[in-house]
C-alpha cells in the first residue's frame, strides 16, 4: 500500500479535512496535496511523524500500514469490525 492510499484512509477515519491536516502540522495544503496525489512520494521522517501525531495515530500504525501486505490489511479491518458476530457458532 501507497502512503498517499494510507494518508487518505486516516485522514477519512478521522474526518480530518486537507486543510485541517496542514494547520494542525503547520505546513501547507500543497504539501499534503502532494502526498495524496502521488507528485511526493513519501514525507521526510519529521512531517510523517507529525502528521501521524495530528492524526491521533503512531508513525508505526501508519508504516505498518504502507509495508503490509493488502491481505494482512484487510484481515485486520474484517477481524475489527467482527468481534462477537460470530457467538454460538
Amino acid at each position: 500500500m501507497e502512503y498517499r492510499e494510507v494518508l487518505a484512509f486516516y485522514l477519512e477515519k478521522q474526518k480530518v479535512s486537507v486543510a485541517e491536516l496542514a494547520r494542525r502540522i503547520s505546513s501547507p495544503r500543497s504539501t499534503i496535496y502532494a502526498l495524496l496525489g502521488g507528485r511526493a512520494k513519501e514525507p521526510t521522517l519529521g512531517t510523517a511523524k507529525a502528521i501521524a501525531d495530528a492524526l491521533g495515530v503512531t508513525l508505526q500504525e501508519m508504516a505498518d500500514m504502507v509495508f503490509a501486505d493488502e491481505a494482512e490489511i484487510e484481515d485486520s479491518v474484517t477481524a475489527k469490525g467482527t468481534e462477537g458476530e460470530f457467538d454460538g457458532i
